[in-house]
């Protein structure tokens, strides 16, 4: 929040203020009037200060001791309040008939669907009604003094109305030396438990105090006399009532948010199905039974409040499985389960039962019970209830005791359980039988949350489909654990899938070698496991041959046959798709698409510049047979011959140039679609080969040395002795005189 809008706030709620002194001006807020939060912090930061800044608690200090339960001492301080008050007489009676007056008028507002803050403003205008001699004394109230005034009441009677003007708050030594306020304050923010005495006795060992005075050096101006035991005792007594939200929320947060958290909302608004949300927990402290220690693990249903319960040994996943179950066989499945962040619910296992039955799990925040309000109301029905009227039941807590326990870090608590309920003369299948008959008169109880109706009534009147199990025994296998790593297993060639040392095999799995497939298994029946793909569909049921006495041997044929099969059925069905499409010249192909797509031509080099090293030159004369003695060798034609010379040949010595390479027919788009053509034409229908068509092979074969792509696809086409054959033949039919015979290939099968 911006200052600004602090300042709006305080305004709007008229906050306790007065002139700050000093440069600057501006109004200081008085702590009471301030937010929760912000007390707390501002007292934090203080104490902080004055610790850090005082010497160490002397080793022979006592033990801090907790302060006994104060609730008697309340109750007693407001009946005699309450009985002075009738013996008030004059101004003191009318200061406090005025307040009652108020204090019932915004009550009644309140009853009428009003608030606090809008009575109060109602009051200030003149809009609520009171009589003149109350508008005459107190015309004008602020939302704080309300609540302070019924504070009061509740703490110390009708009489605390009448207000201590012969010794006005504020005015004690304590109030009049911040120092000692802000160190008690600090005090009670650690031990908010503390007896007065340890608090009094705190302060002469913090500061190494006397009975006489406060060193000056920490009194500020001047010294401070010491306060009593008796002062120090009255001014944390009227701390803990005037901050009785915040004293609830340092000592036992539990009860603070039972009795001053907020809750106006209406959890299950958004609830409009049945089945649309179920709520899952465990009972906060175990029932010690005949036969040990149990858990009692619920589940209710939020739209219809119909609930279950389930006692346990331990509360385990298997236990909250059993409970799923149970509800799902009797209710259907849900949309929705909420459940706690405990482990027992975040488990591998129910997490993959319910991924199995699409359920959305909602996980709770760590210590926020209010996430999940409903199950938490039906626990505290259900303890409270006829639970406490049962032989050898020992009661809740043990007052001072689980307060103090209440007040530790929720960090600690986590691992800490509550003291357990004593129920020694039940064993859990008593214990069993009286949840349920319990629950069943549950059912046909009417609740306030569904309008006067009773869950029975709400699921009666549901005329919708209700999402149900079609088969009960496939929840029973899905109910099963699966083991480490969520229960992924590896299918291997060796001994097909390992669990806890066992090796277990079927035949189907062959087809799954070295796929991941998921195991369920029951740990009390270890000869088998089930076996599922990773879509979820189920493989076989996998067994362990040491345990069933079934053949290795024989498994591991059976497994082998399947395999084999399942090879070849798989080759067949990639043959049958594969039928039509030839990828044999799909290197041809490519190459060709690229050089139509692409082709590489490079621009001549302008004005190019002729290159040469000594090395070039010296071969360019040994082409032309020059010597290092001169120009030319000085030997006859015969010696140079017989050396290896030669004289370059003349004009009409010079033999003639080889015919050029016959053009690729314009009816081609290149030289593979002419040479199926060609053989196509000659080899495969039998037609004489021409001239024409031997000169075109004899080219193919002067432009591709070795085109074997192109060779592999004819030989599969026309059988390898059968094609080389016509390929021989039509190269030296290239190369001989023109006046031989056509050469003609009979059409036979490949």
């Amino acid at each position: 929040m911006s200052k600004a809008g602090f300042i709006k706030m305080a305004a709007r709620k008229e906050y306790r203020t007065r002139p700050r002194q000093g440069r600057g001006g501006g109004l200081e807020y008085h702590l009471s009037s301030l937010p929760l939060p912000a007390q707390e912090a501002l007292m934090r930061a203080e104490s902080r200060e004055i610790l850090a800044a005082a010497p160490p608690i002397p080793s022979n200090s006592r033990e801090l001791q907790p302060v006994q339960d104060d609730a008697a001492l309340i109750a007693a301080r407001k009946a005699e309040g309450d009985a002075k008050a009738a013996q008030l007489r004059g101004a003191a009676q009318a200061r406090m008939d005025a307040k009652r007056e108020i204090l019932a008028v915004v009550e009644a507002a309140k009853r009428a669907g009003s608030n606090v803050e809008t009575a109060v403003v109602d009051y200030n205008a003149g809009r609520l009604a009171a009589s003149p001699a109350t508008r005459a004394l107190i015309p004008e109230v602020s939302v704080s003094t309300v609540h302070r005034w019924g504070w009061r009441i509740h703490g110390y009677g009708l009489a605390s109305l009448a207000g201590r003007y012969g010794n006005r708050a504020g005015s004690g030594i304590i109030d009049r030396h911040p120092q000692l306020a802000a160190a008690l304050r600090a005090f009670l923010l650690d031990y908010p438990h503390a007896q007065p005495a340890r608090a009094h006795e705190w302060l002469r060992a913090r500061y190494d105090l006397d009975w006489d005075a406060l060193p000056a050096d920490i009194a500020g101006d001047g010294p401070i006399p010491m306060p009593s035991l008796k002062t120090v005792a009255r001014w944390i007594d009227r701390w803990k009532q005037e901050n009785a939200e915040l004293y609830a929320c340092l000592s036992n947060p539990d009860h603070w948010k039972n009795k001053y958290m907020i809750g106006w909302g209406d959890a299950s608004a958004h609830i409009l199905r049945l089945n649309q949300v179920w709520e899952f927990d465990s009972t906060p402290a175990d029932v010690m039974l005949k036969d040990g220690r149990h858990s009692i693990i619920g589940v209710i249903d939020l739209y219809s409040r119909r609930a279950k319960l389930h006692v346990s040994k331990t509360s385990r996943a298997a236990a909250v499985a059993h409970l799923l179950k149970n509800a799902l066989l009797d209710w259907g499945v849900p949309e929705i389960a909420k459940t706690d962040n405990g482990q027992d619910y975040v488990s591998h296992h129910i997490g993959r039962i319910l991924q199995a039955l699409d359920i959305e799990q909602q996980i709770s925040a760590p210590f926020c019970p209010w996430q999940k309000p409903h199950i938490e109301r039906f626990f505290r029905s259900f303890s409270h209830d006829l639970l406490e009227l049962m032989p050898g039941y020992l009661g809740h807590n043990v007052a001072d005791r689980e307060a103090l326990r209440a007040r530790e870090q929720f960090s600690d608590r986590l691992f800490v359980k509550n003291r357990p309920v004593e129920l020694l003369h039940l064993d859990a299948p008593a214990l069993q039988d009286f949840c349920d008959r319990w629950t069943a008169a549950y059912h046909a109880r009417p609740h306030r949350g569904l309008k006067g109706k009773t869950p029975l009534e709400r699921v009666a009147a549901w005329r919708e489909p209700v999402r149900a199990l079609p088969d009960p025994r496939v929840l029973d296998l899905l109910l099963l654990e699966a083991p480490g790593n969520d229960g992924w297993r590896t299918v291997t060639k060796s001994y097909g899938v390992r669990v806890d040392s066992f090796e277990y095999m079927t035949p189907e799995l062959g087809l799954h070698v070295g796929q991941r497939v998921r195991v369920l298994y029951d740990p009390e029946a270890a000869d088998l496991i089930y076996c599922f793909d990773a879509k979820g569909g189920f493989i076989a049921t996998a067994e362990c041959p040491e345990l069933t006495g079934t053949s290795r041997q024989a498994l591991t044929a059976a497994a082998k046959a399947v395999q084999l099969q399942g090879m070849r059925d798989r080759k067949r069905e990639a043959r049958r798709e594969a039928r039509g499409i030839s990828t044999r010249d799909a290197l041809e192909v490519i190459l060709a698409a690229r050089e139509q797509a692409a082709p590489v031509v490079f621009p001549p080099a302008a004005d190019p510049e002729t290159y040469t090293t000594a090395h070039l030159d010296g071969a360019a004369a040994a082409l032309r047979g020059d010597s290092a003695l001169g120009v030319g060798t000085g030997f006859t034609p015969e010696q140079a011959k017989a050396l290896g010379y030669l004289d370059p040949p003349t004009p009409e010595d010079a033999p003639p140039p080889p015919p050029p390479p016959p053009a690729i027919p314009t009816a081609y788009a290149n030289w593979f679609e002419g040479m199926r053509d060609v053989i196509h034409r000659t080899l495969g229908d039998g037609e004489p080969l021409s001239d024409a068509d031997a000169a075109y092979v004899a080219a193919f074969y002067e432009d591709h040395p070795n085109p074997r792509t192109f060779e592999a696809q004819m030989n599969a086409d026309y059988g390898a002795a059968r094609f080389h054959a016509w390929k021989r033949a039509a190269i030296d039919r290239a190369h001989a005189p023109r006046d031989a015979a056509p050469i003609a290939h009979q059409r036979t099968a490949s």
